[in-house]
């Protein structure tokens, strides 16, 4: 095998059910209905593969749930507070991943009972490092990175050494999952090694007709929105948007900014946020989201341009790319040319772009957004053909599914 970008679409059916091996996910992110960025891809992922085939250990669980797609989850919360880790963090490191190391595994009994034939490893974190290293003598494992996080991990290696451990386990690994081609090449400079990969985004579902925002440019304010986290490797890239929407409504511009985001993003920057005029849009449920953003006229991704943050910004793909190619709406990409998503996007020419730091340059970006608002829906049209192709849930799970299943035959 080599790197895996199928373009052919596989049938519903491609595979039996029985042809697909029983996957054991382990992760630290979230896998809750609830569930975002990281989480919710990982959602998406697997809302189509069988829930009698599947188990996940999930690391930010401390009660046992059920994904989507109904799937159990066991939890294994490492269970230290987290105040209590960060304040040891500065001194010795990741004492909750090493802990994770040293306790007994939660459900290691009915890990064995389902007898995985494949272990899924999605770490984000030191703990989903740890968790992994503990469920590796289940099955072969299947790394997945979604950001070039492991190479640039800078906590002290006492407690815990995330990046030679790291390291380790994308060696250990029968093969790899990467969320863009450009953090694939990352991860073998990182490993300097070699495995059999499939690259693999953020799936949408999709429903039986487009959505209805194509139809037609909306009329009124012009709202430009950003939904999800605000994490370092966005914020300046969103605030500069953001600062740029209140000076040219200042100069009256008839335009507003909406953050739909939850209490912890809001209430992290809410100065910020009430200084500029931002529209507080509060946190969507993602079934919700389409809806809402297309009550919009502009969809921002955001990619800092952070020296700090460029390893981030370089590899990933964000999840919300593609949940904004479905919406039927035109893209606003701010961050620096090199950012995965901005690549991305211009590949397929269904952006526009800011890449340029100073405030002149994003406001002249912003100016022309509002000025082409007409030729929206074209923009929109050329982003719709691009997710309904590729990146439809039943396209992109069938592809992921026969990899897994080939790794499983191989390993």
């Amino acid at each position: 095998m080599t790197d895996s970008e199928a373009r052919t679409p596989l049938p519903q059916d491609a595979l039996p059910q029985d042809a697909l091996p029983r996957i054991l996910l382990v992760t630290d992110a979230d896998l809750s209905p609830g569930s975002r960025g990281a989480g919710r891809t990982l959602v998406n992922l697997f809302s189509r593969y069988p829930a009698d085939r599947m188990l996940a250990v999930g690391g930010g669980a401390v009660v046992p749930i059920t994904m989507e797609g109904g799937q159990r989850v066991l939890a294994a919360a490492h269970g230290i507070p987290g105040r209590v880790a960060k304040a040891l963090r500065r001194w010795v490191g990741h004492v909750d991943a090493a802990w994770v190391g040293v306790r007994p595994l939660p459900g290691r009994a009915a890990i064995r009972a389902f007898s995985p034939q494949l272990v899924v490893a999605v770490p984000t974190n030191a703990v989903g490092v740890a968790i992994a290293e503990r469920c590796k003598p289940f099955a072969p494992v299947v790394t997945y990175l979604m950001d070039d996080w492991l190479a640039f991990e800078p906590g002290i290696p006492i407690a815990f050494d995330t990046q030679q451990r790291g390291r380790q386990l994308l060696r250990d690994s029968a093969a790899w999952l990467a969320i863009s081609p450009y953090l694939l090449l990352s991860m073998r400079q990182f490993a300097a090694a070699e495995r059999p990969a499939h690259v693999v985004h953020n799936p949408v579902p999709l429903g039986g007709t487009e959505p209805s925002a194509l139809a037609a440019p909306r009329t009124g304010r012009f709202r430009i929105a950003y939904a999800g986290s605000v994490w370092p490797m966005h914020w300046d890239a969103v605030a500069a948007v953001a600062q740029s929407v209140a000076r040219l409504r200042a100069a009256g511009a008839d335009v507003e900014f909406v953050l739909f985001t939850d209490r912890f993003f809001w209430g992290r920057h809410e100065a910020d946020w009430r200084r500029w005029g931002v529209v507080d849009g509060g946190l969507v449920p993602y079934a919700a989201l389409g809806e809402a953003l297309g009550g919009c006229d502009m969809l921002l991704v955001a990619s800092s341009f952070e020296a700090s943050q460029a390893h981030m910004s370089r590899s990933s793909i964000q999840t919300k790319v593609t949940d904004y190619m479905a919406a039927g709406r035109p893209i606003l990409a701010c961050g620096p040319r090199y950012a995965a998503s901005n690549v991305f996007l211009r590949e397929h020419e269904c952006a526009y772009f800011a890449e340029d730091v100073p405030p002149d340059a994003i406001d002249a970006v912003v100016r022309a957004c509002l000025a082409s608002r007409a030729e929206g829906p074209a923009m929109a049209r050329r982003a719709w053909d691009v997710v309904r192709r590729e990146h439809e849930m039943g396209v992109v799970t069938s592809r992921l599914y026969a990899f897994l299943a080939d790794v499983a035959r191989r390993a």
